[in-house]
């Protein structure tokens, strides 16, 4: 078998000379003659596999299967290599190189065999990275499933799947284990001591007081506070999928839970993992690291054991922690996107926060989302499967209309204690105020803030950070973009020149290209701006800027009585909670150029309303937009579906996801089309493109989308992988891209 290209991996000829082969194949003779056997060959080979009598532990199983790191996708397959003495105790699962194409390659190892399945000699194994199994069979299983829902290699899944190895911090972590076995072997031996002494205590004291008060022993005091009842006691079914969690027979739970405003999902999740049990593991993803650090706080605080696997760490100090929950050191494991992966031992549960973020899809091929990562390990591993956030998200109900996922409802509670008084500025109130209703900050604005102050600090949401991030022409409304990039123009500041925010540009002469007009006026005003306005409006209060150039605000940071403006995703998140909140620019937050930009817009706003009080607490909301919109209406509404059961409709009418699945490719122009041309995709698959994009930097590229039914979406993703397989076998020219569903498709 000569796979283009490939064939040094089969030979083991093509990699050393006679020398070195005669090092690698071939022991000192033996003292006395060795008897013969009738299945090897004059040359000492057993199915094509050279063999000597050193090789004692390798001759019970001499060959490795191996999946390779990082090939081309044509080869992705497994390969068979020759197991030497210096790799006897190779085994599935742990990491060796190889010799690949000339090259020294990582791959995994996936079982030992007994014979190949070639006649031609193996080549050996070059070395034993490691004896940690740091792919389990069942992790290697999500890997393969992964790479088949996204039209990717396993080799690229595996890259995902596994940090780089760290030889200093895992030579420490040995140590540690070790010491961690000594020091719980003493304490076995001290209480088994301690026993035997109690006991023969026990048998010697025949003067024991028997008379005891049973009314009293164990009662609790009468003066003990009640113990406060928990956010999560108010999901009945979250109780029920919990104790099923982790179980070997039976359907697997998996659910999706909608948080009311006034339930922090950290509280949530930590209650989870609190009634999971020790004896189960956990996995807990969410977009940000800063939900991650939030979440560490609230379980530290409570005394649950558990370790956080960022990406952001080092080498050393991740590679550490993923030794640690590979050897079962911690049940917990918290991270964002990289630790979807995270080989938790006894994996009974896996929460997602916010599964609409943007964040959990990964930039690099083959583009999984963290969701169908879960997916993998839910169904490969048995392990519940919960999904937390703010805001309903419409391919978990599209989850739910399928019957993969139960809603889980909350009990009924007055609105004043799940969530703050949310107004939106509606006729009435525009009326009221007269010309000042119509601004960009009515009064009704600056009273929230000014009643809010008096309680504590106050969230201002704006859409955009910068100054003014976005301008256009004020007799037509055209957008100013930069003549030599076509990138939107910008101010920094009051009376600053336009600029281009890409090349650097400066535009002193900006003439409008539809009607040659000078004047521009502000389309979206930035978070610095706002700050600034807000500034002269209420001198005394502290303002502080969160997200863009300013950087991210630590909640412990938060001035109790200060004025706090961020961009979406940037809110920090206080002690207590912010006394009220102002959403501004809703419109603006709308007009984003997204066919999800409603969806999208009412999740930020939702994550902006949880971070206020309760109304029980005085906590207030007002959204400054069309309040006729139905996104804004849904967030005056209390637990309504009226406006994601319009989007659905809307979408399948339209056959956008997640009524269809969709495929972009997008590369070389030439590239492009020679893969529309060659690759078989299923019938009833609809394509549209290639269309040669122009924007920058996407000179000579082009784009094309094929869209099919969710049913047959496997039969999409098998024919886009032959396809990507085929051009790499043809060593065809240019850069192309596959990426299935993708968030900005459209």
């Amino acid at each position: 078998m000569r796979p283009g290209g490939g064939a040094q991996a089969l030979s083991p000829s093509a990699h050393a000379s006679g020398g070195e082969q005669q090092g690698l194949f071939e022991a000192p003779a033996p003292a006395a003659p060795a008897p013969t056997d009738p299945a090897r060959d004059s040359a000492g080979r057993v199915g094509g596999l050279r063999t000597t009598a050193g090789f004692a532990l390798a001759e019970e199983r001499p060959v490795a299967s191996v999946r390779l790191i990082g090939v081309l996708p044509h080869l992705d397959r497994p390969f068979e290599y020759a197991v030497t003495a210096e790799t006897a105790a190779a085994e599935a699962g742990m990491r060796v190189r190889v010799r690949f194409s000339g090259k020294d390659t990582e791959g995994i190892v996936l079982e030992r065999r007994d014979e190949p399945t070639t006649d031609r000699a193996l080549a050996p194994l070059v070395r034993l990275v490691s004896e940690d199994v740091v792919v389990p069979p069942a992790l290697m299983r999500v890997c393969e499933d992964v790479a088949d829902r996204c039209a990717g290699t396993v080799g690229d899944v595996l890259r995902l799947a596994l940090p780089p190895r760290h030889a200093r911090a895992e030579k420490r972590d040995r140590e540690m284990a070790a010491a961690e076995r000594d020091a719980a072997a003493r304490g076995s031996a001290a209480a088994a001591e301690a026993e035997a002494g109690t006991s023969s205590d026990a048998d010697t004291d025949t003067d024991t007081d028997t008379d005891t008060d049973t009314d009293t022993e164990d009662a609790p005091a009468a003066d003990a506070p009640p113990t406060p009842p928990r956010p999560g006691d108010r999901y009945p079914g979250l109780a029920a999928l919990l104790t099923r969690a982790g179980g070997a027979e039976g359907p697997v739970p998996r659910a999706s839970l909608t948080l009311d405003a006034g339930d922090p999902w950290t509280s949530v999740t930590a209650g989870a993992l609190e009634d999971l049990g020790p004896d189960r593991g956990a996995l807990v993803i969410a977009p940000d690291q800063r939900d991650v650090a939030r979440l560490s706080r609230v379980l530290t605080e409570r005394g649950v054991d558990h370790e956080v696997l960022a990406g952001t760490d080092g080498p050393e100090k991740r590679y550490r922690t993923f030794r640690r929950v590979l050897r079962g050191a911690t049940r917990v494991v918290l991270g964002n996107r990289s630790a979807a992966f995270a080989p938790v031992r006894d994996l009974a549960l896996v929460i997602c926060y916010d599964a609409s973020d943007d964040l959990l899809t990964e930039p690099r091929a083959p583009y999984p989302h963290v969701r169908t990562v879960l997916q993998a390990r839910s169904a490969e591993e048995r392990c519940a499967l919960l999904f937390l956030a703010s805001s309903e998200s419409v391919p978990l109900r599209a989850l739910e209309t399928a019957g993969y996922l139960r809603r889980l409802e909350p009990l009924p509670a007055p609105v004043t204690a799940v969530r703050p008084r949310i107004t939106a500025m509606d006729q009435y109130l525009r009326d009221r105020e007269g010309a000042s209703g119509r601004s960009r900050m009515p009064r009704e604005a600056l009273r929230v803030i000014r009643e809010g102050l008096t309680r504590g600090p106050v969230l201002v949401q704006v859409p955009r950070s910068g100054y003014v991030p976005a301008i256009a022409c004020t007799f037509c409304g055209t957008r100013c973009h930069c003549p030599e990039c076509s990138a939107p123009l910008s101010l920094t500041g009051r009376s600053g020149p336009l600029h281009c925010r890409v090349c650097g540009r400066r535009e002193d002469g900006y003439r409008c290209p539809e009607c040659h007009r000078t004047e521009v006026r502000a389309m979206v005003v930035g978070s610095t701006r706002t700050a600034e306005e807000l500034s002269r409006a209420f001198p005394s209060a502290r303002l502080q800027v969160a997200g863009g150039a300013h950087g991210p605000l630590e909640d412990a940071d938060v001035d109790p009585a200060g004025i706090v403006v961020a961009t979406p995703g940037a809110e920090p998140a206080p002690e207590g909670g912010f006394a009220a909140g102002l959403l501004l620019d809703a419109d603006a937050m709308l007009a984003r150029a997204a066919y999800d930009a409603d969806v999208e817009a009412v999740r930020r706003w939702r994550h902006a309303i949880a971070l206020v009080r309760t109304a029980e607490h005085g906590g207030e909301v007002l959204v400054v937009g069309t309040s006729t919109l139905p996104a804004i209406r849904d967030l005056v509404a209390h637990r309504s579906s009226v406006f994601l059961d319009r989007v659905l409709a809307d979408r399948a009418e339209l056959d956008l996801p997640p009524a269809s699945r969709l495929a972009e490719i997008v590369g070389d122009r030439d590239a492009c089309r020679r893969f529309l041309e060659n690759v078989e995709l299923p019938d009833g698959t609809d394509r549209f493109g290639p269309v040669d994009l122009d924007g920058p930097g996407q000179a000579g590229t082009a784009r094309a989308v094929v869209r099919i039914t969710p049913s047959r979406s496997r039969e999409l993703t098998t024919a886009l992988r032959s396809g990507v397989a085929g051009r790499s076998a043809r060593k065809e020219r240019g850069s192309l891209r596959v990426r299935l569903d993708p968030p900005d498709v459209f």
